[in-house]
């Protein structure tokens, strides 16, 4: 596996992975049914500044063709804290690609200046709150109308489960 920046010639790459994914994790990813990735999606998850919208693959090579098993990536609008999300195929899931891709994104917020992510999930998404609670980073969370709202401070790894109320 490897990590690596995604780049604008990443939206057939993109595309696929998409059209990989299950309706379930299409669903926990984009909080509802979502059939594609139009062009103008494809254009906003490609085309980042790596300033306020950064985003990472973990692709593995088979047959020669690159393609992404997990994206994540985080978005920081105006002063707002940046969000963070992830989209693993699912026969990849558990296997620590997601916590991988959050400290990669980290150590990147961190060099600039960006002290914490917040991360919207559904409440039924068990994975991905294990992911956070699990992360090393300490984390806060409240839930609202099905919704958990995860908050990571980014300054310091901490050993074993982080979360703290």
């Amino acid at each position: 596996m490897r990590i690596r920046a995604i780049r604008p010639d990443d939206k057939e790459r993109l595309r696929q992975h998409f059209e990989s994914l299950s309706e379930r994790s299409i669903y926990h990813r984009f909080f509802g049914h979502k059939r594609s990735l139009n062009e103008s999606d494809l254009h906003r998850l490609t085309e980042l500044d790596f300033i306020d919208h950064v985003g990472l693959a973990a692709t593995l090579t088979e047959d020669g063709a690159e393609r992404f098993i997990g994206v994540g990536r985080y978005l920081r609008t105006s002063d707002s804290v940046p969000e963070v999300a992830f989209a693993v195929l699912d026969a990849y899931q558990g296997r620590g690609i997601a916590t991988v891709l959050l400290h990669h994104l980290a150590r990147i917020a961190r060099q600039s200046g960006i002290q914490q992510f917040a991360a919207f999930v559904m409440g039924d998404n068990t994975q991905m709150l294990e992911v956070f609670a699990n992360s090393g980073y300490r984390v806060s969370d409240s839930y609202e109308g099905g919704t958990v709202k995860v908050v990571l401070e980014l300054q310091t790894r901490l050993e074993g489960p982080s979360k703290s109320r």
